[in-house]
């Protein structure tokens, strides 16, 4: 089903054309082993955020672990003609890529790590074409279930902007722009969400299948209380009734009788559509006058993080459980994330790519995350991969860090014995997956995203307007991007 598969065969057709075009132009061209190092980063956070929860690195590590040509995608290759009716590809580049192996270092930062604009969440160095070949997969991966799961976060937090804690569900395999929704499931896991009712997925990824039930069930008897009755009697403990079918306060009175005569414990009672503020309360007065205080309400319809925040902080909804659906695995209001896939180093030596509002930092570079004395994040600097700068979890040495668009911090300076981190840890060598850490634990990852949330600073989690999370260069390698810019614009025709 759908990338499950294809994430399982390491099916190396999940690229776009031109990597293959590509790679037997270098192939020709006498390049093909040429060494490169390629990075990936996203320009802006979605939402109007300040955050993003990196999430997909299992899967793609998974695709990565099986990668291989098989002799069904070389047949296909070798009947693909050109515009001149030959064959596009020739038979001794097709009997190389047949025999290879993938040969790439690869590191990344964790899923469940946040991350900030320009920084490097992925690098790939080896053979110029199969560093190439591995760029789609990833950004398709990443991409979506980055977007996916922080969307997710801020979904959550805003379930307890009143402090409460309420679980969050996923309820929108139905919308998801993909075959089975596997992907948005297992993002808005990650990002917070406690259960889902996509089936497959739930039992693929050892999520919690939750769910109720649905106006047609009621519509299919001919009463409510008999649709209840019937539902409960068969319920096992999935005793939440969905309420609004036809008149909102008297569903739920009718899941009050419905209960009383079946003597099944109500759970639950569902409200998706209407004023949900106003239902939920006069739904609260109808269970607690008739003693069923345990009863919980779970509100739905079309919900995302503002809505949510709107219902609780300042209606005063009296809900439970929220269970979000299409804005929530449509990443509705940034529906894409952009991250991009770029060259930093060919043949051991740093490029750069020089464009207005996107020139890129040269050479491999890492993530080195800054903690205050409280332990929460403080700042991340853009480092060099190679230098050594953090040892037994502190600084080893100052570090200036130039904030770029930040006049009043243009310059900061961390000094020795600060504690620190870096981000990017090597997850493939030679090809090779360092076993240890292929973490496909889900509930793992979820626990590093929950408390990493934890570590930053609230002003930095708004949803609205919130405060930017500072990310600076190192000094000495803001110099050089500042140098090859020069050097580029001295060397440029007029």
């Amino acid at each position: 089903m759908r990338d499950i598969n294809l994430l399982k065969t390491g099916d190396p057709f999940f690229c776009d054309f031109y990597h293959i075009t590509m790679a037997q132009a270098w192939f020709q061209d006498g390049g093909f082993d040429k060494h490169k190092t390629s990075e990936a980063y996203f320009r802006k956070c979605p939402f109007g955020g300040s955050y993003l929860i990196a999430a997909g690195l299992g899967e793609f590590l998974s695709w990565i672990e099986n990668w291989k040509f098989t002799d069904e995608h070389i047949k296909f290759l070798r009947n693909m003609k050109g515009d001149d009716d030959k064959p596009m590809f020739t038979e001794d580049f097709l009997e190389f890529i047949r025999k290879q192996n993938l040969r790439l270092d690869i590191a990344s930062v964790r899923e469940g790590e946040i991350v900030f604009p320009n920084e490097p969440v992925l690098a790939v160095t080896g053979p110029s074409w199969q560093v190439d070949m591995v760029e789609a997969a990833f950004l398709n991966i990443f991409n979506m279930q980055s977007l996916v799961a922080t969307k997710a976060s801020r979904v959550a937090a805003a379930s307890q902007v009143d402090g409460v804690k309420r679980p969050v569900l996923e309820f929108g395999l139905r919308r998801a722009q993909e075959l089975g929704g596997f992907s948005p499931t297992r993002a808005s896991f990650i990002g917070g969400c406690f259960g889902t009712s996509n089936v497959a997925a739930g039992q693929y990824y050892n999520i919690p299948i939750k769910g109720t039930m649905a106006h047609s069930f009621v519509m299919s008897y001919e009463s409510e209380t008999r649709a209840f009755k019937a539902f409960l009697k068969s319920a096992k403990g999935n005793s939440t009734l969905l309420v609004d079918t036809y008149d909102t306060r008297q569903g739920v009175k009718n899941a009050v009788k419905a209960s009383d005569e079946t003597g099944i414990k109500l759970n639950g009672i569902r409200i998706d559509s209407g004023d949900l503020a106003y239902w939920s309360k006069e739904a609260r007065k109808i269970l607690d006058a008739a003693g069923f205080s345990h009863t919980k309400i779970v509100l739905s319809n079309d919900l995302d993080e503002h809505v949510i925040e709107n219902l609780i902080a300042v209606q005063k909804a009296d809900v439970d459980i929220i269970a979000a659906g299409t804005k929530l695995v449509t990443a509705y209001d940034s529906p894409a994330l952009g991250g991009v896939f770029k060259t930093k180093s060919f043949e051991h030596k740093p490029v750069i790519k020089i464009a207005d509002g996107k020139t890129t930092i040269p050479g491999a570079t890492n993530i080195l995350r800054i903690y205050n004395n409280n332990g929460m994040f403080r700042s991340d600097v853009i480092t060099s991969f190679d230098n050594i700068y953090v040892q037994d979890g502190v600084l080893a040495r100052d570090i200036i860090s130039l904030i770029p668009n930040s006049p009043d911090e243009a310059r900061a300076v961390f000094p020795k014995g600060s504690k620190a981190r870096s981000l990017l840890e090597n997850f493939v060598i030679g090809g090779n997956i360092i076993k240890d850490k292929h973490d496909l634990d889900l509930h793992a990852i979820k626990s590093r995203a929950a408390k990493n949330m934890e570590l930053l600073e609230p002003e930095y989690k708004r949803l609205a307007n919130p405060h930017i999370y500072n990310v600076g260069i190192e000094q000495n390698l803001a110099g050089l991007q500042l140098d090859m810019v020069r050097e580029y614009n001295q060397k440029r025709p007029l």
